[in-house]
């Protein structure tokens, strides 16, 4: 019995079918109850004075109105509406070939083919390549010692040993006389991190401590835990040109007597790896005055002086540095 009703619930589902069907339903409703009202009830003046009676009649007549203006504005919609284009219907695929045609035209590519590969077809000739050998990196010179750079954050390491590799001696290499800097870490850091610092100290040949001002407490602490290791130090004031010859020598008098006893007062120098850029100010001869900032050049030499007495005495030539991977 269901396969009767199959058709019409799938002409049903369509959503302008439904809509259709709704607005006759509504359009039905409506006209049924307006002419059952109208049949059953005298509508004269008198029964619409009572306003439950108006407004019922209200409602009836104004649902009947919208029910016919929907009617209409979806007939007229659909009289509007521009055409559907038509589907593009697929073009119809051509006859297959031939067996007799396909056959003829296979042997013809063969035989192409055939000549084809005989006339490229030559003796091989073997040719004996030899294989290029593998690129040996130079083996690296030995070092006379290596010491490690280290001191508090922010103090110039860093700049201090690119200066000292940069100013090397290019023959000195043949020699022998080489020492690495191998940069540490901070000094001023936690206790986990400074033993380390000390277990790396106690595997290299001393240690090259970079300040930039007066000696601190963290600072003395660490310095006495490397010289417990039984390496030498080796103390740089950095950035020296910041300071004025006294405020200098009184920083290197302070930083002596921080030191202990037996701490030879000759492993503590002044450096200025990077000086700070100074203006100047230069009249032509025509009296125009323009500024100039010109950059100092580095002084380190006390400092290859020290290393030079401490690492290699009499060494010729001078000591060559090389930062340590």
């Amino acid at each position: 019995m269901f396969r009767w009703f199959a058709p019409l619930i799938l002409f049903a589902a369509k959503p302008e079918v439904m809509l259709r069907l709704l607005v006759v339903a509504l359009a039905g409703a409506a006209l049924f109850f307006g002419v059952w009202l109208i049949s059953n009830i005298a509508v004269t003046f008198d029964t619409l004075k009572n306003p439950a009676i108006a407004a019922i009649y209200g409602v009836v007549l104004l649902i009947f109105f919208a029910v016919v203006t929907v009617v209409g504005w979806l007939r007229l919609r659909r009289l509007t509406a521009p055409p559907k284009p038509a589907l593009v219907q697929p073009a119809a695929e051509a006859a297959p070939l031939s067996n007799e045609i396909v056959g003829k035209r296979a042997k013809e590519l063969a035989g192409k083919w055939d000549a084809e590969s005989r006339g490229a077809r030559k003796p091989a000739t073997r040719v004996n390549v030899a294989p290029t050998p593998a690129a040996v990196a130079p083996p690296s010179a030995p070092a006379r010692a290596t010491l490690v750079v280290t001191g508090p954050a922010y103090a110039g390491k860093s700049t201090l040993i690119r200066k000292l590799v940069e100013g090397s001696s290019p023959g000195s290499a043949a020699t022998g006389d080489l020492v690495r800097l191998k940069e540490g870490t901070a000094s001023d850091g936690d206790e986990r991190q400074l033993d380390a610092l000390v277990a790396s100290v106690k595997q290299s040949d001393g240690v090259l401590f970079v300040v930039d001002q007066d000696l601190r407490s963290p600072e003395v602490a660490a310095i006495k835990r490397f010289l417990a290791s039984g390496k030498p130090l080796y103390l740089v004031l950095n950035k020296a040109d910041q300071f004025g010859s006294g405020d200098r020598d009184t920083i290197l008098s302070s930083i002596r007597g921080k030191l202990p006893a037996r701490f030879p007062a000759g492993h503590v120098v002044c450096a200025a790896a990077a000086p700070t850029p100074v203006e100047r100010e230069i009249e032509d001869a025509r009296g125009a005055v323009r500024v100039e900032v010109r950059g100092p050049s580095s002084d380190i030499t006390a400092l290859t002086n020290l290393l030079g007495r401490a690492l290699a005495p009499g060494a010729v030539p001078a000591l060559r540095f090389e930062r340590a991977p």
